[in-house]
Protein backbone atom coordinates (compact mmCIF):
# COMPACT_ATOMS: atom_id res chain seq x y z
CA UNK A 1 0.00 0.00 0.00
CA UNK A 2 1.55 3.77 -1.07
CA UNK A 3 1.07 6.22 1.55
CA UNK A 4 -0.40 9.09 1.19
CA UNK A 5 0.46 10.07 4.65
CA UNK A 6 1.87 14.01 4.85
CA UNK A 7 3.80 13.94 7.65
CA UNK A 8 7.14 15.61 8.88
CA UNK A 9 8.88 12.89 6.60
CA UNK A 10 7.11 13.61 3.82
CA UNK A 11 9.48 13.46 0.36
CA UNK A 12 11.75 11.39 1.98
CA UNK A 13 12.66 7.74 0.74
CA UNK A 14 13.42 4.61 2.74
CA UNK A 15 14.63 1.66 1.26
CA UNK A 16 13.50 -1.22 3.95
CA UNK A 17 15.36 -4.39 3.14
CA UNK A 18 14.29 -5.99 6.59
CA UNK A 19 12.51 -9.22 7.46
CA UNK A 20 10.28 -10.39 10.37
CA UNK A 21 9.63 -7.74 13.22
CA UNK A 22 12.61 -5.76 14.42
CA UNK A 23 13.34 -4.12 11.34
CA UNK A 24 9.73 -3.82 9.99
CA UNK A 25 8.41 -1.81 13.30
CA UNK A 26 11.55 0.44 12.39
CA UNK A 27 10.23 1.13 8.95
CA UNK A 28 6.80 0.96 9.81
CA UNK A 29 7.28 3.94 12.57
CA UNK A 30 9.15 5.92 9.54
CA UNK A 31 6.47 5.56 7.27
CA UNK A 32 3.75 6.79 9.84
CA UNK A 33 5.37 9.71 9.74
CA UNK A 34 5.08 10.81 6.10
CA UNK A 35 8.09 8.57 4.61
CA UNK A 36 8.15 6.50 1.23
CA UNK A 37 9.47 3.33 2.11
CA UNK A 38 9.92 0.50 -0.27
CA UNK A 39 9.92 -3.14 1.23
CA UNK A 40 12.64 -5.17 -0.39
CA UNK A 41 12.18 -9.12 -0.26
CA UNK A 42 13.70 -11.51 -1.94
CA UNK A 43 11.71 -13.88 -4.54
CA UNK A 44 10.33 -16.44 -1.67
CA UNK A 45 9.09 -13.13 0.41
CA UNK A 46 9.63 -11.65 4.20
CA UNK A 47 9.24 -15.19 6.39
CA UNK A 48 6.83 -13.12 8.37
CA UNK A 49 3.98 -13.45 5.37
CA UNK A 50 3.72 -17.11 6.44
CA UNK A 51 4.32 -16.12 10.63
CA UNK A 52 0.74 -16.78 11.27
CA UNK A 53 0.82 -20.53 10.43
CA UNK A 54 3.97 -21.56 11.38
CA UNK A 55 3.32 -19.74 15.28
CA UNK A 56 0.02 -21.91 15.18
CA UNK A 57 -1.92 -18.65 16.31
CA UNK A 58 -3.84 -18.12 12.89
CA UNK A 59 -4.42 -18.77 9.75
CA UNK A 60 -3.15 -17.05 6.61
CA UNK A 61 -5.88 -14.26 5.45
CA UNK A 62 -4.65 -14.40 1.65
CA UNK A 63 -3.49 -17.46 0.17
CA UNK A 64 0.08 -17.90 1.50
CA UNK A 65 0.81 -14.46 0.42
CA UNK A 66 0.65 -12.36 3.42
CA UNK A 67 -0.39 -12.53 7.27
CA UNK A 68 -1.65 -10.29 9.68
CA UNK A 69 1.69 -10.07 11.06
CA UNK A 70 2.65 -9.28 7.79
CA UNK A 71 0.16 -6.33 7.20
CA UNK A 72 0.76 -5.25 10.46
CA UNK A 73 4.47 -4.39 10.33
CA UNK A 74 4.03 -3.28 7.07
CA UNK A 75 1.34 -0.69 6.47
CA UNK A 76 2.06 1.76 3.91
CA UNK A 77 4.86 0.62 2.70
CA UNK A 78 5.18 -0.38 -1.17
CA UNK A 79 7.27 -3.73 -2.20
CA UNK A 80 9.69 -4.93 -4.25
CA UNK A 81 10.43 -8.70 -4.75
CA UNK A 82 14.61 -8.66 -6.14
CA UNK A 83 16.95 -11.76 -6.41
CA UNK A 84 20.39 -9.84 -4.52
CA UNK A 85 22.46 -12.94 -5.55
CA UNK A 86 21.95 -11.73 -9.04
CA UNK A 87 23.87 -8.65 -11.22
CA UNK A 88 20.72 -7.69 -12.03
CA UNK A 89 19.06 -7.68 -8.86
CA UNK A 90 21.50 -5.64 -6.99
CA UNK A 91 21.83 -3.07 -9.66
CA UNK A 92 18.01 -2.15 -9.40
CA UNK A 93 18.73 -1.99 -5.87
CA UNK A 94 21.64 0.25 -5.72
CA UNK A 95 19.74 2.28 -8.20
CA UNK A 96 17.54 3.35 -5.81
CA UNK A 97 20.16 3.85 -3.47
CA UNK A 98 21.16 6.98 -5.44
CA UNK A 99 17.90 8.57 -4.67
CA UNK A 100 17.23 7.69 -1.57
CA UNK A 101 18.06 8.90 1.88
CA UNK A 102 18.09 6.02 4.15
CA UNK A 103 18.34 2.37 4.01
CA UNK A 104 17.46 -0.01 6.72
CA UNK A 105 18.62 -3.70 7.25
CA UNK A 106 18.59 -6.14 10.20
CA UNK A 107 20.88 -9.00 8.88
CA UNK A 108 23.55 -10.79 10.95
CA UNK A 109 26.55 -9.08 10.70
CA UNK A 110 28.33 -10.01 7.19
CA UNK A 111 25.30 -10.44 5.02
CA UNK A 112 24.73 -7.16 3.63
CA UNK A 113 28.76 -6.97 2.92
CA UNK A 114 28.93 -9.98 0.89
CA UNK A 115 26.46 -8.65 -1.09
CA UNK A 116 27.77 -5.88 -1.57
CA UNK A 117 24.87 -3.74 0.27
CA UNK A 118 27.49 -2.92 3.44
CA UNK A 119 27.54 0.86 4.68
CA UNK A 120 30.88 1.24 3.31
CA UNK A 121 29.15 0.08 -0.32
CA UNK A 122 26.02 2.08 -0.47
CA UNK A 123 28.00 5.77 1.07
CA UNK A 124 29.93 5.52 -1.80
CA UNK A 125 26.92 5.43 -4.12
CA UNK A 126 25.24 8.32 -1.59
CA UNK A 127 27.22 9.82 0.57
CA UNK A 128 24.12 11.38 2.28
CA UNK A 129 22.73 8.14 3.24
CA UNK A 130 21.51 7.51 6.24
CA UNK A 131 22.09 3.47 7.06
CA UNK A 132 20.11 2.07 9.89
CA UNK A 133 22.05 -1.40 11.01
CA UNK A 134 19.79 -3.63 13.39
CA UNK A 135 21.45 -6.92 14.83
CA UNK A 136 21.21 -9.53 18.04
CA UNK A 137 23.99 -8.19 19.93
CA UNK A 138 25.49 -4.95 17.95
CA UNK A 139 28.30 -4.49 16.31
CA UNK A 140 31.64 -5.95 18.16
CA UNK A 141 31.94 -8.85 19.71
CA UNK A 142 32.16 -12.74 19.76
CA UNK A 143 28.31 -12.76 19.53
CA UNK A 144 28.04 -9.93 17.01
CA UNK A 145 27.80 -12.30 13.90
CA UNK A 146 25.36 -14.58 15.54
CA UNK A 147 21.72 -14.57 13.99
CA UNK A 148 18.92 -13.57 17.30
CA UNK A 149 15.36 -13.49 17.53
CA UNK A 150 13.24 -10.78 20.36
CA UNK A 151 13.28 -13.74 22.72
CA UNK A 152 17.19 -14.20 23.03
CA UNK A 153 17.40 -10.33 23.39
CA UNK A 154 15.19 -11.13 26.08
CA UNK A 155 17.24 -13.88 27.80
CA UNK A 156 20.81 -12.30 27.62
CA UNK A 157 19.63 -9.00 28.93
CA UNK A 158 18.08 -10.29 31.90
CA UNK A 159 14.28 -8.85 30.91
CA UNK A 160 12.69 -12.33 31.34
CA UNK A 161 13.30 -11.80 34.95
CA UNK A 162 11.77 -8.47 35.61
CA UNK A 163 8.74 -9.91 36.56
CA UNK A 164 7.24 -13.03 38.66
CA UNK A 165 7.67 -14.39 41.65
CA UNK A 166 11.53 -15.36 42.99
CA UNK A 167 11.17 -18.79 42.14
CA UNK A 168 9.30 -18.57 39.25
CA UNK A 169 10.23 -19.23 35.89
CA UNK A 170 10.92 -16.27 32.94
CA UNK A 171 7.91 -14.42 31.62
CA UNK A 172 7.12 -14.42 28.04
CA UNK A 173 7.16 -10.99 27.05
CA UNK A 174 5.80 -11.63 23.62
CA UNK A 175 8.36 -9.89 21.65
CA UNK A 176 8.88 -6.64 23.45
CA UNK A 177 12.45 -6.70 22.13
CA UNK A 178 11.53 -6.74 18.88
CA UNK A 179 9.24 -3.69 19.31
CA UNK A 180 11.76 -1.60 21.75
CA UNK A 181 14.86 -2.03 19.60
CA UNK A 182 12.69 -1.25 16.45
CA UNK A 183 11.87 1.95 18.11
CA UNK A 184 15.12 2.66 18.81
CA UNK A 185 16.54 2.27 15.30
CA UNK A 186 14.02 4.39 13.76
CA UNK A 187 15.29 6.95 16.53
CA UNK A 188 18.58 6.37 15.47
CA UNK A 189 17.49 7.11 12.38
CA UNK A 190 15.41 10.19 13.10
CA UNK A 191 18.95 11.43 14.48
CA UNK A 192 20.51 10.58 11.37
CA UNK A 193 19.04 12.57 9.05
CA UNK A 194 18.70 15.48 11.44
CA UNK A 195 22.34 15.44 11.08
CA UNK A 196 22.75 15.56 8.31
CA UNK A 197 20.41 18.41 7.79
CA UNK A 198 23.23 20.21 9.86
CA UNK A 199 26.43 19.05 8.34
CA UNK A 200 25.23 17.72 5.12
CA UNK A 201 26.42 14.61 5.79
CA UNK A 202 25.17 10.59 5.98
CA UNK A 203 26.44 8.04 8.61
CA UNK A 204 25.63 4.41 9.68
CA UNK A 205 23.27 4.31 12.91
CA UNK A 206 23.50 1.08 14.62
CA UNK A 207 20.82 -0.76 17.91
CA UNK A 208 20.45 -4.29 18.37
CA UNK A 209 18.22 -6.50 20.32
CA UNK A 210 20.53 -6.67 23.63
CA UNK A 211 21.42 -3.14 23.55
CA UNK A 212 18.00 -2.14 23.35
CA UNK A 213 16.37 -3.74 26.01
CA UNK A 214 19.79 -3.11 28.64
CA UNK A 215 18.82 -0.04 27.93
CA UNK A 216 14.63 -0.48 28.67
CA UNK A 217 16.19 -2.49 32.15
CA UNK A 218 18.36 1.11 33.16
CA UNK A 219 17.03 1.00 36.36
CA UNK A 220 17.46 -2.37 37.63
CA UNK A 221 20.78 -2.31 35.84
CA UNK A 222 21.76 1.22 37.98
CA UNK A 223 20.61 -0.17 41.37
CA UNK A 224 23.65 -3.06 40.48
CA UNK A 225 26.16 -0.55 39.22
CA UNK A 226 25.39 2.73 42.02
CA UNK A 227 24.60 -0.08 44.91
CA UNK A 228 25.78 -3.37 44.61
CA UNK A 229 22.68 -5.34 44.53
CA UNK A 230 20.12 -6.76 42.60
CA UNK A 231 16.51 -4.89 42.61
CA UNK A 232 13.52 -7.94 43.51
CA UNK A 233 11.22 -9.52 40.92
CA UNK A 234 8.64 -7.36 40.70
CA UNK A 235 5.40 -9.56 41.21
CA UNK A 236 2.05 -9.01 42.11
CA UNK A 237 2.43 -11.20 45.07
CA UNK A 238 5.69 -8.96 46.76
CA UNK A 239 4.64 -5.49 45.71
CA UNK A 240 5.88 -2.95 48.24
CA UNK A 241 2.87 -0.81 47.74
CA UNK A 242 -0.06 -2.34 47.68
CA UNK A 243 -2.19 0.56 45.85
CA UNK A 244 0.40 -0.19 42.91
CA UNK A 245 -0.75 -3.17 41.94
CA UNK A 246 -3.32 -5.29 40.30
CA UNK A 247 -6.08 -7.36 41.71
CA UNK A 248 -8.92 -9.31 40.20
CA UNK A 249 -12.69 -8.15 40.93
CA UNK A 250 -15.48 -10.19 42.14
CA UNK A 251 -16.65 -10.20 38.57
CA UNK A 252 -13.64 -11.89 37.36
CA UNK A 253 -12.34 -8.71 35.65
CA UNK A 254 -9.28 -7.35 37.11
CA UNK A 255 -8.32 -3.74 37.75
CA UNK A 256 -5.06 -1.77 37.86
CA UNK A 257 -3.93 0.19 41.12
CA UNK A 258 -1.13 2.97 40.47
CA UNK A 259 -1.08 5.10 43.46
CA UNK A 260 3.02 5.56 43.79
CA UNK A 261 2.39 7.48 47.01
CA UNK A 262 1.13 4.69 49.37
CA UNK A 263 0.06 7.59 52.14
CA UNK A 264 -0.47 10.09 49.87
CA UNK A 265 -3.38 8.42 48.43
CA UNK A 266 -4.73 5.79 50.91
CA UNK A 267 -7.73 7.93 52.16
CA UNK A 268 -8.61 9.03 49.01
CA UNK A 269 -8.72 5.38 47.82
CA UNK A 270 -10.71 4.66 51.81
CA UNK A 271 -12.86 7.20 50.51
CA UNK A 272 -13.64 6.21 46.73
CA UNK A 273 -14.29 2.31 47.65
CA UNK A 274 -16.70 4.00 50.74
CA UNK A 275 -14.64 2.24 53.51
CA UNK A 276 -13.79 4.85 55.71
CA UNK A 277 -13.73 2.77 58.19
CA UNK A 278 -10.27 1.23 56.58
CA UNK A 279 -8.54 4.67 57.03
CA UNK A 280 -7.98 4.65 60.45
CA UNK A 281 -7.72 0.83 61.12
CA UNK A 282 -3.99 -0.08 62.62
CA UNK A 283 -3.73 -3.04 60.20
CA UNK A 284 -3.42 -0.58 57.75
CA UNK A 285 -2.33 2.63 59.35
CA UNK A 286 0.80 2.48 57.34
CA UNK A 287 2.02 1.29 54.09
CA UNK A 288 4.28 -1.62 55.72
CA UNK A 289 1.56 -2.61 57.33
CA UNK A 290 -0.73 -2.68 54.17
CA UNK A 291 1.84 -4.69 52.93
CA UNK A 292 1.43 -7.03 55.03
Amino acid sequence: MSNKNNGPLQGMKVLDWTMWQFGPVSTMMLADLGAEVIKIESLDGDHGRQFGQVSGVGSNSYDNLSSHYFEVLNRQKLGLAVNLKSNAGRKIVLALVEQSDVFVENFRQGVAERLGLGWEDLSRINPKLIYGSATGYGPKGEDSGKPAFALTGEARSGSLWWGGPEDGVPYNLHGIADQIAGIMLSYGVLAGLIHREKHGAGQKVETSHLGSMMWLGMMRDGIGLLEGRELDRQHRSNMNNPLWNTYRTKDGKWIAFSMSQGERYWPIFCDVVDRKDLESNPKFISSEARQK
